[in-house]
């Protein structure tokens, strides 16, 4: 069995696939195997899958299921994964060439720390610019207290130790086809450390049409998930200016809302409750000012 699932949620981008296969072709290490989620496309994605497959140098499987958003893909996928790590691989991103080299090497390391969850890499741009910097090579910290509460944001390459991604599946509301994946990696992050490395493995693409572009609609067109957000950051360990945030991002998207009954895992506690109550007034102006931005 291979060390590394690289896991890629697609909807219509089969053209933009054949790149990242080009990057997994120029792995100096093939301890992976490549598991292609197909969230519904309606291009010929199955069609160019079945192509690579053919030629390819690495196992590959294909999941096609019914258009439910990103996250959706991601939980199908990840329950058949039998790898000890996961990855999650945009269709519009690449890996760098050592990134498989890399991954295996601080698995090695930290394979046996039963504290240590998640090894969190750097992207870069195509310029090689890195998307986040950190202070020193590699160090082993709480995700919620060095990139939350110290407020350091920008994506990062995680690689999960996959009992652990199991452990946290992204929670799934109906008729949402959108939730930020930070409401799991903060789950993720108040039970399990995170390893650190000062070092790019993977370069990323933010193109128009995609789900970083149409952040703000995807977010009011699922409230409940934006919501869920919001109270993730109003833990206590995610600090107060955090705190304060999710109460704006909670009772902002809650404005949203069609249905009048909540969903019981949106319920908050009374600490919760009156934050929300006092950030009405900065809730409500954001909540204008995002849909006028979005109309």
């Amino acid at each position: 069995m291979k060390t590394v699932t690289i896991i890629t949620p697609t909807y219509n981008r089969a053209e933009l696939l054949k790149n990242l296969y080009q990057s997994l072709e120029q792995q100096n290490n093939k301890d992976f195997e490549w598991l292609i989620v197909d969230d519904g496309s309606t291009d010929c994605t199955q069609e160019v899958v079945e192509k690579i497959a053919n030629k390819a140098s690495f196992h590959i499987d294909y999941i096609w299921k019914e258009n439910g958003g990103k996250h959706t893909a991601l939980n199908v996928g990840i329950r058949t994964i039998h790898t000890e790590l996961t990855m999650i691989v945009d269709s519009d991103d690449r890996l760098l060439p050592n990134a498989v080299d890399d991954i295996c090497k601080t698995h090695r390391k930290y394979s046996n720390n039963g504290e240590i969850g998640v090894y969190s890499f750097l992207r870069c741009y195509s310029n090689g610019k890195p998307v986040v910097s950190l202070e020193t090579e590699e160090f082993v910290d709480s995700y919620v207290k060095y990139r939350i509460k110290e407020n350091r944001p920008g994506d990062m390459a995680e690689v999960f130790k996959t009992p652990v991604l199991k452990e946290f599946p992204f929670p799934e509301f109906q008729g949402e086809r959108f939730l930020s994946e930070d409401v799991v990696w903060i789950q993720i992050g108040l039970k399990y450390q995170y390893a650190f490395i000062n070092k790019p493995i993977y370069q990323c693409e933010y193109l128009e049409g995609g789900l970083t572009a149409n952040d703000k609609q995807m977010k009011f067109a699922s409230p409940c998930g934006s919501m869920l957000r919001g109270k993730m950051l109003m833990s206590k360990e995610c600090g107060i200016i955090q705190n304060l945030k999710g109460a704006i991002i909670y009772d902002c998207y809650k404005r949203n809302l069609t249905d009048a009954c909540l969903d019981e895992r949106l319920n908050l506690n009374l600490r919760n409750k009156t934050m929300c109550i006092l950030c009405e007034p900065i809730s409500f102006y954001y909540f204008a000012r995002w849909r006028d931005n979005i109309k």
